[in-house]
Parts: C-alpha cells; sequence; structure tokens
C-alpha cells in the first residue's frame, strides 16, 4: 500500500513489480516458508507442546514403567611372552592373528552350548528376566539381548546386557562369563591349538584339491590338445588355417578367370576374338602347303601373262589350277579354325571343373580346419580355467601355510596367550535408558514435526489467502486487498458504503489504494468502462464496486455504477433513491430513457442505475446491440463507468459483458475461493478476450505474521489526531456485506 506504513510481508506488488512476481510460478520459496511459520505461529506453539509433551510422556513412562539397567564384564586375553608371541609378523591375508583369537572368543561367547550352560544355573534361573520369557525362546533372545565383542586396540572382550531388573543383568552376564571360561578349560587343549588343527586340516584337503586339479589339468591338455596348440607351431591347426584360407583364396581368383573364358567361348551370341587361333591356324602344315602352293601359281601366272598375255591357254590352265587351290584353302582354314576352337572351349570347360573341384575341396577343409580350431579354442579356454582355478588354490594355499607357520610359532611359546576375567559384572548404579539425551532430542523433534504440520497444513490448503497467492497462483496483477470488516476498528455499519461513512477506517484506505494501482495500470481512454464480478457468490464483488466507485467519484472524477446483476440484484439495497422498478433492463428493451434511469446520489459526481425488472433473458439483453449504445452514450457522458456483474463461474452475463467493456476486475475472497475455481473464472474471462485489469483479495484477515496486522495499529496510532477531529457522517441501513 501507499497511504499508509506496511511491514515487507504486507506490501502489496504494484503494477511495476506484476511481471516480478507473476514469474515466480508455483514454486514455494525460504521466504514463504518463513511467512507461513510465522502467520501459524500460534498453532506450532501448541503442536510444539502437545508434541513435547507427548515426547517427555513417552520417556517418562520408559523411564519410570520399563527402564534398562546394564552391566558388563571384560576378559583379557593376556600375553605372557608380548616381545615375542606379539612382536612377530602374526597377519593371515586380512588380520592380526592376536586380533583375530580375540574376535573370535567374542563370537564363541555367544556359542549355544555356553547359553545353554548358563541358562541351566540356578543363579539365572532364579532372575526376573528368566522367569518373563517364554521356555522355548529363551535361548534365542539371551542371544539377541546379550553383547559380546572385541574392544578395538585392547585385549579385552567386553560381555553386557540390559534388563529391566536391577540385579538380572550383573546374575546373567557373570554366569555367560563362567560358563564361557568353563567350555574353554574342558576342552583341554589350547584355543590356537584348536585352531593350528583345524587350518592344518583345511591346509591337507586345499592340497590334496590342488593336486586333483593339476592331474585334471594334464589329462585334459592330453586328451583334448593337439601338440603346439599352446605356441601356435607351424604344424598347428592355426597354420593349416592360415593355409587353406590362402589356397581357397587363390583358387577363388583362378576359378572366376576360367569362369569368364568359359562364358566367352559358350556364349554365341558373345563376338570372339580368334587373331591367336588364325595364327595357329596358318602355321597347320595342310594350310601351309596349299598357301605354297597358291604363291608359287600366282608366280607363275604373272610371269604366262607377261610371256603369253592373260587369255593364253597356258595363262588360263594356271589360272585355273590357282582357282582350285583357293577354294581347297578357305573350307580348310575354317576346318581347322573350328577344330582349334573346339579344342579350345574343351581344355578351358576342362579347367574350370577342375577349378571348382579344387575350390570345393580346399573349402571343405577350410571349414573343417575352422571347426577344429573352434573347438580347439573352446578347449583352451576351459584349460586356462583350470590354469587360473589351480592358481588360485596354490596363493590359498600359500597363505594357510603362513598363518600354519605363525600359528605353530605361538603355540611353541608356552602359555603365549591366556584367558582370564578382568571385571566380573556387577550392579548398575543408574539406569542405562532410556538415554538422557533423548529427553531434549524428543522436544527438539517435536518443534520440527510441529512446524511441518503447520507447513504441510499450507501446502494442503487450495484457498486463496494471501495477495501472493493472486500474483503466483492466479497470474494476474494484484490491485489491492481488503481487510476483513471483522478486524476493522473503526465500526462500520454497512461495508458496500464504507466510503462514505468511514472515509478515515483501514477498509476505505485499501480501497484508495485500489483506485490509486488501478490508475497506474493503463491510460485513461482504455479504463473508461470496467466490469468487476467473482467467481462466486458471496465474494464482495458489490462491495468492491461500490466502494471502488465512490473512491474514484471523490478523486474529481465523474463515475456511473450500474447494477448489471440482472439476476440477484443488490445495489437498490446500499441506494435510497433506486428501486426495482425502473433501471437497466427497462433502458435495454426500450421502456425507459436514460434520464429517468439514472439516479443521483449524496456523493457528488457518483450516479448510480439499478437493475430494473429482473428479465428472463439477461445474457441476451447484456448483449444486444442496445447495450453497445449504452455504453457509448455513457462512455461520452462519464469519465468512468463501474458494472456489477454476476459471478462468473454461475452465470454467462459477465461474460458477454465482459466482450464489450474496457476491462475486468475479478474479486475473490479469502480462505472462501479455492485457486482452482478462480483459474476457472480466469479462464473463462481469457477465452472470450477480456482484458483482466487485475484481482482484488477481499477479507484478508488479520493473524500473526499476516496481511494488516501491523498496518492496522500502525494506521490508527499515524491517523489517530485525524480521526479524534473528524465526525463521522450518518450511517445507512445495514445491508448484505457478502454481495
Amino acid at each position: 500500500m501507499t497511504a499508509f506504513p506496511t511491514t515487507t510481508q504486507a506490501q502489496l506488488p504494484m503494477p511495476a513489480d506484476r511481471n516480478r512476481e507473476s514469474s515466480d510460478g508455483g514454486a514455494i520459496s525460504f521466504g514463504d516458508v518463513i511467512a507461513i511459520l510465522r502467520q501459524r505461529m500460534v498453532l506450532i506453539v501448541a503442536l510444539w507442546v502437545l508434541f513435547g509433551a507427548i515426547a517427555v510422556g513417552l520417556w517418562l513412562l520408559f523411564w519410570i514403567k520399563f527402564p534398562t539397567y546394564t552391566s558388563e564384564a571384560w576378559i583379557e586375553c593376556v600375553s605372557d611372552n608380548p616381545g615375542e608371541s606379539l612382536s612377530i609378523a602374526q597377519r593371515d591375508p586380512e588380520k592380526d592373528v592376536y586380533e583375530r583369537f580375540a574376535e573370535s572368543q567374542a563370537l564363541f561367547v555367544k556359542a549355544p552350548e555356553i547359553l545353554d550352560r548358563a541358562l541351566q544355573t540356578p543363579e539365572v534361573q532364579s532372575t526376573t528376566w528368566y522367569r518373563e520369557t517364554r521356555e522355548d525362546i529363551r535361548r534365542l533372545e539371551l542371544e539377541d539381548e546379550l553383547y559380546a565383542g572385541h574392544r578395538k586396540g585392547t585385549n579385552y572382550v567386553v560381555v553386557s546386557m540390559g534388563c529391566r531388573d536391577r540385579n538380572d543383568p550383573r546374575i546373567i552376564v557373570n554366569q555367560v562369563v563362567r560358563a564361557y571360561l568353563t567350555t574353554v578349560m574342558d576342552a583341554g587343549v589350547s584355543p590356537f591349538e584348536r585352531e593350528l588343527s583345524t587350518i592344518r586340516d583345511e591346509h591337507n584337503k586345499l592340497k590334496s584339491e590342488i593336486a586333483d586339479k593339476r592331474k585334471r589339468l594334464l589329462d585334459f591338455a592330453k586328451d583334448n590338445l593337439q601338440p603346439g596348440v599352446l605356441f601356435d607351431n607351424p604344424g598347428s591347426i592355426s597354420s593349416r588355417l592360415v593355409y587353406y584360407a590362402e589356397q581357397v583364396a587363390m583358387l577363388e581368383t583362378a576359378t572366376r578367370e576360367l569362369e569368364g573364358l568359359y562364358q566367352i567361348y559358350t556364349d554365341p551370341t558373345r563376338p570372339i576374338d580368334f587373331s591367336l587361333e588364325r595364327a595357329e591356324v596358318e602355321i597347320d602344315p595342310q594350310i601351309g602347303n596349299l598357301v605354297g602352293r597358291q604363291l608359287n601359281l600366282e608366280q607363275q601366272i604373272a610371269v604366262a601373262t607377261m610371256r603369253f598375255g592373260r587369255h593364253h591357254r597356258t595363262t588360263r590352265n594356271l589360272q585355273q589350277e590357282l582357282d582350285v587351290v583357293v577354294g581347297d584353302l578357305t573350307p580348310l582354314r575354317e576346318q581347322k579354325l573350328n577344330e582349334i576352337v573346339a579344342l579350345r572351349r574343351e581344355q578351358i570347360a576342362t579347367a574350370y571343373q577342375n577349378s571348382q573341384t579344387a575350390l570345393l575341396a580346399a573349402m571343405d577343409e577350410l571349414m573343417l580346419a575352422e571347426a577344429e580350431q573352434k573347438d580347439q579354442d573352446t578347449k583352451l579356454a576351459q584349460y586356462l580355467d583350470l590354469v587360473e582355478e589351480l592358481d588360485w588354490l596354490r596363493e590359498q594355499s600359500q597363505e594357510l601355510n603362513k598363518f600354519i607357520l605363525d600359528l605353530e610359532r605361538v603355540v611353541q611359546s608356552k602359555n603365549a596367550i591366556q584367558i582370564r576375567v578382568a571385571k566380573r559384572a556387577v550392579d548398575p548404579l543408574e539406569k542405562s535408558a532410556p538415554a538422557t539425551i533423548l529427553l531434549p532430542a524428543g522436544v527438539v523433534f517435536a518443534g520440527m514435526l510441529a512446524m511441518g504440520v503447520a507447513v504441510a497444513l499450507s501446502l494442503l490448503d487450495t484457498s486463496v489467502r494471501t495477495p501472493q497467492d493472486i500474483v503466483r497462483h492466479i497470474n494476474i496483477p494484484l490491485l489491492g486487498a481488503v481487510p476483513d470488516l471483522d478486524d476493522e476498528e473503526v465500526h462500520i455499519e454497512c461495508i458496500e458504503t464504507a466510503v462514505r461513512d468511514a472515509p478515515h477506517s483501514m477498509v476505505v484506505e485499501a480501497f484508495r489504494t485500489i483506485r490509486t494501482n488501478l490508475q497506474f495500470s493503463g491510460p485513461a481512454d482504455r479504463q473508461r468502462s470496467i466490469l468487476v464480478t467473482s467467481p462466486s457468490p458471496e465474494d464482495g464483488k458489490t462491495t468492491v464496486a461500490c466502494n471502488l466507485a465512490a473512491s474514484v467519484a471523490l478523486g474529481g472524477r465523474r463515475v456511473l455504477l450500474v447494477d448489471a446483476n440482472l439476476r440477484r440484484p443488490a445495489l437498490q439495497k446500499f441506494h435510497e433513491n433506486v428501486d426495482g422498478s425502473n433501471g437497466l433492463s427497462n433502458m435495454l428493451v426500450g421502456n425507459a430513457d436514460l434520464a429517468s434511469t439514472i439516479k443521483k446520489t449524496s456523493l457528488p459526481n457518483l450516479d448510480v442505475i439499478g437493475s430494473g425488472p429482473l428479465p428472463p433473458n439477461p445474457a441476451e439483453l447484456l448483449g444486444s446491440p442496445q447495450m453497445r449504445s449504452f455504453l457509448q452514450e455513457m462512455s461520452a457522458t462519464y469519465d468512468q463507468i463501474f458494472f456489477d456483474a454476476p459471478p462468473v463461474l454461475l452465470a454467462n452475463d459477465a461474460l458477454v459483458l465482459s466482450t464489450l467493456v474496457d476491462g475486468v476486475i475479478l474479486v475473490c475472497r479469502a480462505k472462501q475461493n479455492s485457486r482452482g475455481m478462480t483459474q476457472r473464472a480466469c479462464g473463462l474471462l481469457q477465452k472470450v478476450e477480456a482484458h483482466i485489469l487485475g484481482g482484488v483479495l477481499n477479507a484478508v484477515q488479520v493473524q500473526r505474521g499476516g496481511y494488516f496486522r501491523e498496518q492496522l495499529r500502525r494506521y490508527y496510532d499515524y491517523s489517530e489526531e485525524l480521526i479524534s477531529h473528524t465526525s463521522t457522517k450518518p450511517k445507512l441501513p445495514e445491508g448484505d456485506s457478502g454481495k
């Protein structure tokens, strides 16, 4: 607010801060948690007292009715020759031999035979614990409740137990220790000697297993692995695999080449160059003889022609003989060529078949070698697994052998370690449980639980409670917040006329703040007509419309307040000269003019138009052309027009009218409207593209750490002199403040 002092928690966001606050979304911040804790401080204190009382009561109940007394005894493992037996490196793979012995004895204390021997003693049977424990579970209960452990860094084994009777833990612990010592003495053998015998047996079994594993390894290699497979020599399967792979590659290349030649010689459609075959034909003896005769005859013909002439009988005879030779030479050449081609085709076909056969044989050998190699790889992997197991067994054998040597050195030292009772259990002097630290811890936890419950209740509350809820969850600007009338110190009979009746009250100051924020939310020419509505009835929309119109009118602007709630009108209750006989509905149906429907009020610059008779079709009237004409005419006459409309979620009237006005103010009632309800109302307005100027949170209650608590006191302290010198005007009859 701007007109009176406020605290940080109660400051209302001005228009300049809207973008910043709306960007926070629905996330809760650390400041919100602090605000919740401040607001619910009374609840937190009450819950803290309640939960703290429960915690203290439970602690006292257990302290008085179910206390626990604990008693303990110490068993010492004494070394007679520490310089020799304890200075040597007595270590197994992980622990010191002496420490391992102490831990073994701590475990042996809770052995079943020792607990059974202790339970059979008359001393234990006389205890309250023995009588209250069922017979079938006594040993199990004793094993669970009895503690036996080696105290690190010392020679002691601690045996302790807690019981509700003060004398029981001393008796039971001492009897268990006695049963343990008796059992050890009855054994007649040093604990180290028993452990040495056990370890030797384990070592012998391990050596036998190693020998068996070595024999299995040799038999496996002999029966399953070929000679040289472990070293990959040339005679191994891997070398054969490489050889046959190379052979297959060579034969595949040769086969492809022969296949190409075979197709050339067998395909009649493909042209073939027989130059080599023709050359081979020319060297044939028969062809050579005929070619020689041809050349000889040609020479003779040339000589005869020169001597006798071309037409001489000798020349003609020689020509005829030449024709015979040429006629014999041509078919002979074709015959020889065909014979050579056929022979070549047969040779290529035979070579192609032989190459295919050799390729198949090589591929079979390769597949066989691959199968053998795979089998050898599998067997080799099994062999390597056996080798690894054998190596692990050998390592275990070496560790056990080293441990045996250490134990033998300890056993050889006479009385190297002895067991004796260093401290017997005594009656406890005070209770061990419940622990005293639990009392303040319970109180602190009760406070934390109380704060958690308070925060959880606030988070589970989905109602609109604070101005931040308007901005964060509804995501609209906040114009202001109106305090609840019950928290107002100035007496106000009718909240709808508070601006007129109690101008110096906190409530009226809140409406002035809303007026100021509204003026700065946009240009004045875009706020000529404003619709005031709410999600549901009884949210205070009529209260906001009346007081906001009065505040603007007192600011010097001409204002018209119109009752557009044609279903449940309310303005006539707060203005004496406004009745239901003549109003907005009369004007919209043409039964009255504007002059007769506009009523003056006691406030300057403020006129009112009532609803008139209730029509059967309110939405149609509010969306009619007459309504548009009414808005245009009134906008030219008045500076600002306020419409009091029905709730958005109950009637369509507000949605229809919101499309005609310049802006909409949404009124929410604190702790009554849920976030979902308000979000649905905003969603409906946004669907019809209504311009939402902002929201007003009505009836904000004063609470610790909340809004208006400090403002109320500070405001009236600051305005005390002004209020005391100002007389209030007469009050109007009380109306329905929830409209």
